[in-house]
């Protein structure tokens, strides 16, 4: 079984957050201020120290895949081989991440990805990404 791991996007201030990125790591269980939740599709973060609105955050799954130099491949990401780019999606439809490709075209990702694909960037940080006539 493989572990489950997100990251998550800030649309607002334009950042990518890893968990460690929102972790308190040095503060006792008692000092702790930063308080998340997820509710409707948002990841909600808090912090009590400071009363502004929460950060609202998209939160994006790891495939448990990996490019052909390691880099793990999230929810978001695109990447590219000798046939073409493609978006990393989720499909209800057959419940699991897919591949859609700047031709149209889908396929199921998987393990063997690490073979011959190597990651771009993502669609958040890099929007250019999308345009798929290049």
């Amino acid at each position: 079984m493989r572990e489950i791991k997100f990251r998550a996007w800030d649309d607002e201030n334009k950042k990518m957050y890893s968990p460690e990125d929102l972790e308190q790591a040095e503060a006792s269980e008692m000092e702790k201020t930063i308080y998340g939740y997820l509710s409707y599709g948002t990841v909600l973060i808090y912090d009590f120290k400071n009363p502004e609105e929460p950060l609202e955050l998209l939160p994006l799954q790891s495939t448990g895949w990996f490019d052909n130099e390691q880099n793990e491949i999230f929810e978001g990401d695109v990447v590219k081989n000798d046939d073409g780019t493609y978006q990393i999606m989720w499909s209800e439809e057959i419940a699991g991440f897919i591949l859609l490709g700047n031709n149209g075209s889908m396929a199921m990702g998987g393990p063997y990805m690490s073979d011959t694909f190597k990651l771009q960037g993502n669609i958040y940080q890099n929007p250019e990404l999308l345009d798929f006539s290049v």
